[in-house]
Parts: C-alpha cells; structure tokens; sequence
C-alpha cells in the first residue's frame, strides 16, 4: 500500500530495501534519502517534535484543498443524503488534513478508510484523526496507491473522492472502484459544486436472496445463487460469538437478519434473548437491532426479507410490522380486519400476503444459567417437551393483496392446522392439521381442492420416533417440502418421512428415518435426505421414495441441510462444515467453523453465511461469517524484501540506548518461554503507585515491561510506552490495525505486529520507527470482529530468538497462513513458509496463525488453531514439520497460548484467540506435549488462565472457580508418564484455601511470591468508586497464604499481570487502564500525579 510514499519529514521518496545483494555504498545512499513518519502513524507525545512540525506544515500546505470544520461537517452531511445510507465503510481517496474524515465519523454511523498516494497529507491527516479520538476505532488513514484499492471485492458502501484532480480520477479506474463496491454502493466526487457521482454498483443477476426461514414459500433451502462458488476467502467476521437460541436468518438486499429465540443456556447469551439483529451482509456492520417481546417465537414464518422491506409478525402478534431494512424504523403495519386471533405464519408471493391465524399461544423465556461447558437438550423451554408442541396451530388461512391493501379470501378449518406444516407452490396452498387431514387450497381463490382425512396417513406423519439416531432436535422446525409433484413430511422426532401427491393428496409412499432429524432438498427434480445408512445423504426419486444414489455424507446432530448450485451444505462430523462438492460428488470438511443449528450455511447475495450459535465446540472461529468466492487468487505468495520490508533513515543507524536487566519482562508472559515468572521480588506491603488511563476506551493487550519502560498496545492500532515509575506516557505509534499481542523488546528495540498485516520495529526508547515488514501476502482490508483488518492480521505476537525475530500472519487456514524468519536488526528475510495454511492443498487446510510462538528444540512453535496444533517448523529452513492426515475437522486443542516447559515439553491451550476476553464458559484446557525425540501429548489442566512457573514451582488453577494450586516444577514431568492427566496425580505443595476469593484470571510468580488476579466476595474487592468484586494479591510460595491484597477499580484483563524488574506489580484492566502496585514511596507520588497519568 506505501509504495511511491513520501516522507511526512523531508518530503523525498520512501525507498525500500533493495535486497541482499545490495552493496553497502548504495545501501548508505539509500538510506540518507528515505524517510521517517510517513511509512506509518506517527510518533507522537514527547519523542515526536519533528513529526509534529511536519505535520504542521502539512496542514499548512492541505489548508489550500481541504475544507475547514463548518464546511466539512457540510460535506459529510451532503455525503450520507447522498449515500443513502448512514452506517457501513466509507472509503475516502485523498485525506486531506483530517478535518473531513472526522466530519463524515461524527455525522454517521460510517467507519472511514482513507488512503493518499502523499506522506505528508497521510501524516496530518492522522493526527487530526488522533486527537479527535478516533483512530482506528473509526478513522483509519494509510498511505498506497490508488491504483489498486486495499478492499476486498464488494466491501464498501460508499467511496469518496476527495477534492481529486485529473491525474487522481485518471490512476483511479472505474474498474476498481466498481470492484470494492458492494452492490448497491456508490461512488462520489467532491467539486467546487458539491458531490458527483461517479458510479452505483449494480447487483449480479445471478446473486440470489434468501427471503423465507427455508429460503422461500416452498420450505425449499436451497438457493439459485450462481455467484457464490469454491475455493472461499473470508469476506467478514463479526461478533456476537455466542446468541440466544433458537435463531432464523433471512437475507436480500445485501443485508442478513437474525432474529434470536426465548432460551439462553449461559449468562454470555443473556444479553442477546428475543433480539432482531439486522447487519450488512457485505461487511459484516451492524445496521440495527430491535428488541422482541419476551418469549416470542422466533422459530417459524414470522419473518420475510425483502430488498425494500422486512416484514415480521408483530409485537402482539396480530398482524405485520413493516420495518425499513437499512434503518429498522417502522414503515407501518398490515392489519387484516377480517382474520382474528395471533399470526402463526406469513409467506408472501407476487405481491400477495398468506397468512394462518389461532388462538394466542403461551410464550415461554428460559434462563439456565448454566456452569457447564455444554449446553444440554434437557434444558429447552417446556413446550419442547410436549408430545405435542403448545405454538403455532391456528384455523384460519387467508390472502391479502399488497398493493390494493384488501384481503383476497379466506378459508377457514375446524380443526388446527400446524403452521410447521404450512407450504406453498404450484399456485396452491398446502397444510396439515394433526387431528383432520392434509389438504390444499388454491392460493388464487382459496378454494379447498382436496383433503387427505385417511387415518392411517395422519398415523404415520405423527408416530413416535423409536430408536432413531441423533439429537432430538428442534420440534419447532418445519416439516414438509414441496415438489411439483410430491408434498413431503417428515416431523423431527417422529418416525416417517410421508409423501402424497400434489395433485390429489393420496398416500404415495413413506420410508422410516434413521435419524431424528433429518430434513430435505429438493434439486433438480430429485430430492437430497439423510435416509441412508447411518444417515447417509440419498438421492431419491420424489415419485416412489426409490433411493438413487448414495451421496455418503452426512450431517452432525439437527443442523440445517442446505444448498445452492455449486454444493451442498452442512454440520460436519465430528465438527465443522462439510461441503459436498456437486461437480466433484465428493464431501470437503472445513472444522474452523460450524453452522447454526437452526440456519445452517446460507448461501445468498454472493457469498456463504455461518452463524452465530451458542454452542463451546471446539472451532477456531466462533461469532457471525461470510465467505466469498475466492476466483483466481493465489494463495502461495512469495515475499520480496523489495515489495514488503520499508526502512527509515532510523532503520541503521544506532538505536538510543535502553538498559534492559535480566529481571525484565520484556515479552508476553515474561520470556521466551512465556512461563509468567520474573527474577524480581516484591514487597510485601505494596501500594499503589499510578494509574494510567487511556483517553479513550479500548481493549488493550496485556503489558510487557524493560528498560523502565511499560508497553502496551490495544484494538485502537496504538503502541503505548509508560514510564514504569510514574506512569506518565513517554511515546505512543501509531499502526493502521487492532493490536493483540503486546511488543517484545529486543536489544533496544520494540516490535509489535498489527492487524493491518505488518511487523514493526521500533526503537524502544523513542517510538521512532525503524522498520516494517508486511507479512500479509497482499492488502486486502476486511473487516474482522469490528475493525477494518488485513485479511491475514498478525496477531501472533513477535518472538525473538538469536537476533531473529520470528512472525506469523493469518486468520484462518483456508485462507491462508504465512510465517517468517526475519533479521530482527534488518528486516531482511531468512526464511519464510506460504504453505502450512494448506497441508492438505484439495481442502485447504492445515495451520491456522492462532496463538502465540515459541522457540524449542531446534523448531518455532506457534498455536494453530483447531486442526494443527502445535504446529512446528524448522528453525533453520521455516519448512512445516507438521505431519499426519489433515482432513480438515478439528483435532487440535485451539488456545492461543503455547509456552516452553523445562526445556522438554510445550504447554498448549488457554483462550480461543478470537473469543470474549472474559474468563466466560467454554471447554478450554491445557495440555503437555512432548518435544523430543516423537512428540507425545497429555491433557493436562482445565480452563483458560496460563499457569506460572520457574525453576522450582508450578502454580495454576484448574478451570473457573477453582482454587489457586502450587507444586514442585519436577512433579509435573513425574505425573506426564502416570495415568490420567498430569493434575490428577501430581503431588501439590499446597491449594490456596482462600474463601473469598471466587475465580481467578492471572498468575505471576516473583522470587518471593506468587501475584494473582482474583475476582472476589468479600470487602477486598471495594474501592473509593465502590465495590468492583476484583483485587490482585500476593501468596506465600511456600503454603499459599495471602501475604497482600488490595483492590482493583473494575475487571482486569485475563493474563494481564506482570512484575517488572524493580517488584513493581503492574495491572491491565479490560476497560484499558493500567495500574501500579509498589514501594510505600509510590503511593506518595501516586498523590501528587493522579491527574498527570492519563495519556492518549
């Protein structure tokens, strides 16, 4: 994205490296001509006078083309009426100062990217973002060409050229805008008159929507979408990770719609219970939310997606809210004065609205609360448990015309008719009442064409299942499809998949299931259903219910059977998604992620949908997704020192000096062995010292310290460097993407990787950048749980061994995961690995860049996610030692955390790197592998919190709410050869029988003392602001008794805990504060500088 970039100081070309057989003479010359900020955000506060001048002058100069505040404002507000639209990505090409972008983020919902081939103008224009508070968060600038835009294909909603020139409109193809723009989206340019358009995008034909619960009235899921096709790239990932259940997704417009059912099985779902959540389906943005009356049945028709309209079955149920799809502002309302009683079901076709209505149900909301790591199919709402379920059954069936606002007719039944049942096609209207007949109506008149009252026919729809396979599934699920010939029921839970022709409703034949909840496609006059062996796919004839072909697959537990023309699509087992591949008539497993059960994967408006759920299975992405067809993209990119490593004039010259102690703790989790221990002791009445508090509100990472220095980065791109003693802010930089590790320093120098896809090397002293380094294989920005990244972040954290510092880029395997070897004074290249993402090259799968990275035995070690992990490489050569059979569903533990125990084994698990950062339920744990000579892994301790160690002493706690646990370091090899798991015979040295503490998320040990981070019940966990339930403490090492304790403002941050080298405890708190514990002399200074602490 930097090339042809200018310096923010001396205004000359940015120069990169030439390559490894550059002379030393040219490459002296070359580094008096590049520059310094514009490489990046600049380096601010005490370190960045030069930096600030420059950018002085380049407001100075960009005053002349950009507008001042008033006609900024002016623009941003001409640009959404404009748009039509207030919330999305907004891209701006030419930035100016600053001065509109913050204007466009104040006056929308939009998050702004804005890109300028100028260093200078990029400079300014981030300060100006900066200090407005904004950066990254929703103003990201970067400098590049804009030639070829750093968006992936359909991303933006609304592009605008700012003040361009002829030369800008000319380097600007109207190819490439169109390509970044996701249907619908436009294009403008800003003139002395005001906004030009430029362009709309227009949608595909061959894009399709998915307007219905099963796509549309005919309870068929299977989509027309011929855009959408493999191999995949991720288009978006977003959160919430987990929702309440049961939850329907509708789609068109570009936009999705989840409305998400009455029972939440833990507290994390809680917030989510009857809500309707409305997002950009191209970039995964929220649009809104709406809340849903308490218990409503999300689980039917209720709801219908158009590209102008969503419609939803009312508050009371007795009629249909009209609700602007882009805003969720209530258009009006359907009432059809002549149908009493509540809406079970709506289908709409040409213009007209079907309805059944009955009498009100009982609404029913479940709150478990559950502790365990599972949720359970004993834990439904009561009407699951029914024989018969208490929703949706109704007598009256009537039409109403849209357009002329009249009802069209009405036909009303004597007995209930189950809205599960409800169908429509061919022109006619099919249903089933449970204790009548199947019949039909003509959907023109309303006219009853036939019934089908032969018991034995209603005996076999309804018989009891008995001995079948599977979960129960969800009773509320519908039961029957239509084909042009055959109308098809099958309950879940009940015995018989029942057919009678369309024509006449006769019996034409039935087939008993094999398990409880199979459901079906109709395709290409055949239908696809799990009535093989062991539920096997079959391809049977609608006709005589003859099986065709055995499609040999099948689908885990009740999740949704789903397809369009390139594939099918469903839950794989033992985890994940399958894709069966219709031209290759061959199943492909994808375990990185899974379906909803009630949804499963939605093919619509181009692109593959997953999610979210409630569910802890192990997958490496959890949340809400969208995949796009991948086309010609090459995934094995080779990096070139000459495309992707950018120095300064810094990037040789001698660093400042910074004197490091071996009592630092210089990198997460202390070491390189990550083992949370520290060669300093602490006193035992510790004070607080500081507090730092960002100006903004952030996630931070945790903290690594050296060199009397404290540093910390956040999702906000900002490097923070504190001054350990008073907590002052000493230098901040800025990167373009969300920080997840926090910087290793190194010989003077601080490197941190971004999720805008590069390394940085900084100087630790300063914040002067060094050099850069993009790991990602080319610029493509998506957004990833609420923040524009590169698709390929780099977040496993930087390890520096022997003078190489070591890097991972990725989001997940499938698009693939690239790692380097780099000189860490240099930059330079030694080796790098563009293909372990893709052991198996068919599936695309293998390692995923998912955790952290470690140096032993002669190998790098990095967390890989859920198929591949630990995954190894040569340390000398980077190739990929992995080996065994990858098919592609999960076998791995998934934590993010990966540290070196004694020198023999590998500590694995912890936290799934993109989940809640709060110690909430899930099934993480650790475990203990081998390094030399055959790797050999045990499961070892339960949860997510990193224990600690040195050379004596293991502590850890053994999952949430336990007690905190010491023993002897040489017992945990003893318990690695005996039965079981390690923690169950290890001999402990003592468990910390402290009553009032509840949980705990951290553990460090110093020389004298194990420091922890608790959450408790008792009066520690006041302060002055009130009672937070936190406090940090100090143990006895030697029988675990509290030697301090003190209270925490609000929750700290799980692992955010560390010792610095003068036994100062220092803590990250989740709201991004930092604060101190040391010598009684602190809690002095803390008096005199409360005020003086906080920083940008």
């Amino acid at each position: 994205m930097f090339s042809g970039q200018r310096s923010a100081i001396s205004g000359q070309p940015a120069v990169r490296r030439a390559g490894k057989n550059a002379c030393a003479t040219v490459r002296a010359l070359l580094v008096c001509l590049i520059a310094l900020a514009g490489l990046a955000g600049p380096t601010r506060d005490a370190c960045a006078a030069d930096e600030q001048r420059s950018a002085g002058r380049s407001k100075a100069a960009s005053s002349r083309r950009t507008p001042n505040s008033g006609d900024a404002a002016k623009i941003a507000k001409q640009l959404v009426e404009k748009a039509g639209v207030t919330k999305g990505l907004c891209s701006v090409v030419g930035c100016g100062d600053g001065t509109l972008l913050v204007a466009i983020a104040k006056g929308s919902g939009f998050l702004v990217h804005a890109i300028d081939q100028d260093d200078s103008a990029a400079a300014a224009a981030r300060a100006t973002v900066d200090d407005a508070g904004l950066h990254v968060t929703r103003v990201v600038v970067e400098t590049g060409k804009i030639a070829s835009l750093p968006y992936a294909d359909n991303t933006i909603d609304v592009l605008l050229v700012s003040s361009p020139s002829r030369r800008t409109l000319e380097r600007l193809p109207e190819r490439e805008i169109l390509r970044v723009l996701r249907p619908g989206g436009k294009a403008f340019s800003q003139s002395a008159d005001g906004l030009e358009t430029l362009a709309t995008k227009p949608a595909p034909k061959a894009m399709d929507a998915w307007s219905h619960w099963q796509h549309g009235p005919d309870n068929n899921p299977l989509s027309s979408d011929e855009v959408i096709k493999a191999p995949y790239l991720t288009q978006w990932t977003a959160e919430p990770y987990y929702i309440a259940m049961p939850a329907i997704t509708t789609v068109a417009g570009g936009r999705t719609f989840c409305a998400m059912g009455h029972i939440a099985h833990h507290v994390r779902e809680e917030p989510w219970l009857n809500t309707l959540f409305a997002r950009n389906g191209y970039n995964g943005m929220e649009l809104w939310r709406r809340r849903l009356p308490r218990g409503y049945l999300v689980h039917r028709s209720a709801f219908i997606a158009t590209d102008e309209t969503f419609y939803m079955i009312d508050d009371d149920g007795n009629g249909c809210l009209m609700l602007d799809p882009e805003s969720g502002k209530e258009l009006g309302e359907i009432r059809i004065d002549e149908v009493s009683g509540e809406w079970k079901w709506m289908t709409m076709k040409d213009g007209v609205l079907y309805v059944l209505a009955g009498d009100k149900d009982r609404r029913e909301t479940k709150v478990v609360k559950s502790r365990l790591t599972h949720w359970s199919w004993e834990s439904l709402s009561n009407g699951y448990y029914r024989r018969q379920i208490p929703w949706g059954f109704g007598r009256t069936i009537a039409a109403y015309d849209m357009e002329e606002k009249k009802l069209l007719w009405l036909h009303e039944e004597k007995g209930l008719v189950d809205s599960r049942a409800m169908v429509m096609g061919g022109g006619k209207i099919f249903f089933y009442g449970p204790y009548s007949y199947v019949g039909c109506v003509d959907a023109k008149t309303g006219d009853l064409l036939w019934t089908n009252d032969d018991p034995r026919t209603r005996e076999m729809v309804q018989e009891e299942a008995r001995g079948l396979r599977s979960t129960p599934g969800f009773r509320t699920e519908p039961f029957s499809l239509y084909t042009p010939d055959v109308l098809l029921l099958a309950p879940q839970t009940n015995m018989y998949v029942v057919a009678v022709s369309t024509e006449d409703g006769r019996l034409l034949w039935h087939r008993r299931k094999v398990t409880n909840n199979p459901n079906m496609l109709y395709v290409d006059g055949r239908v696809v259903v799990g009535l093989g062996r062991n539920g096997s796919h079959v391809v049977v004839d609608p006709a005589t219910g003859e099986t065709l072909e055995d499609l040999r697959f099948g689908k885990r537990s009740c999740a949704r059977l789903t397809g369009c023309p390139d594939a099918f699509f469903c839950r794989a087992n033992p985890e994940g998604v399958v894709r069966y591949d219709r031209q290759k008539n061959k199943p492909i497993f994808n375990g990185a992620m899974r379906p909803s059960c009630n949804d499963g994967v939605i093919p619509a408006n181009g692109m593959l949908f997953i999610g979210p759920w409630l569910c802890d299975c192990n997958l490496s992405l959890m949340g809400a997704m969208a995949l796009c067809p991948a086309g010609d993209f090459r995934f094995d990119h080779v990096a070139k020192e000459i495309e992707r490593l950018e120095w300064t004039e810094a990037a040789h010259s001698t660093v400042a000096p910074f004197n490091t102690s071996a009592r630092d703790w210089p990198v997460y989790r202390g070491n390189n062995a990550h083992s949370g221990s520290s060669k300093a002791r602490v006193s035992k009445n510790l004070v607080k010292s500081w507090e730092f508090e960002p100006r903004t509100g952030l996630a931070p990472t945790q903290a690594t310290a050296a060199g009397g220095l404290v540093f910390i980065g956040g999702d906000d791109g900002k490097v923070r460097a504190l001054d350990a003693a008073t907590g002052e802010q000493r230098w901040s930089f800025l990167t373009a993407g969300p920080i997840q590790v926090p910087p290793t320093i190194w010989s003077g120098r601080a490197y941190v990787g971004s999720g805008d896809g590069y390394v940085y090397a900084l100087e630790a002293a300063t914040g002067r950048l060094l050099w850069r380094f993009r790991a990602a294989p080319v610029e493509r920005r998506i957004m990833i749980y609420g923040r524009l990244c590169s698709n390929w972040p780099v977040n496993t954290g930087v390890v520096v061994e022997d003078g190489v510092a070591y890097v991972g880029a990725g989001l997940v395997d499938t698009d693939g995961t690239y790692v380097y070897a780099l000189d860490a004074v240099s930059g330079e290249i030694k080796w790098q690995n563009n293909s372990s993402g893709h052991l198996n090259e068919e599936n695309r799968k293998g390692v995923s860049a998912h955790g952290r990275l470690a140096v032993a035995g002669d190998k790098l070690w990095m967390a890989g996610g859920n198929v591949v992990s630990p995954a190894t490489y040569d340390i000398q050569t980077g190739k990929c030692l992995s080996t065994g059979e990858v098919q592609g569903w999960p076998r791995s533990n998934r934590g993010e955390e990966i540290a070196v125990l004694n020198d023999r084994y590998m500590l694995l698990g912890g936290r799934l790197m993109f989940s809640a950062v709060e110690n909430v339920i899930n099934p993480g744990h650790f475990q203990l592998v081998g390094i030399n000579p055959r790797p050999q892994s045990k499961m070892f301790i339960s949860g997510k919190i990193p224990p600690a160690w040195d050379g004596d002493s293991f502590v850890y706690v053994n999952g949430p709410q336990s007690k905190i646990r010491c023993c002897d370091l040489e017992e945990i090899e003893r318990a690695f050869g005996k039965a079981g798991t390690p923690e169950t015979p290890v001999k402990k040295r003592w468990i910390a029988d402290v009553a009032e503490i509840k949980d705990t998320v951290s553990l460090a040990l110093a020389r004298n003392a194990v420091v922890a981070l608790c959450e408790t019940q008792f009066a520690a966990g006041r302060t002055a602001e009130g009672p937070s339930g936190w406090a940090v403490m100090t143990l006895d090492p030697k029988d675990g008794e509290v030697i301090w304790q003190e209270a925490l403002p609000s929750r700290p941050l799980t692992a955010g805990l560390l010792v610095d080298r003068d036994g100062q405890v220092i803590v990250v708190l989740e709201n991004g504060k930092v604060v101190c514990f040391g010598k009684e002399k602190g809690f002095r200074l803390f008096a005199q500088k409360a005020e003086a602490s906080s920083g940008s």
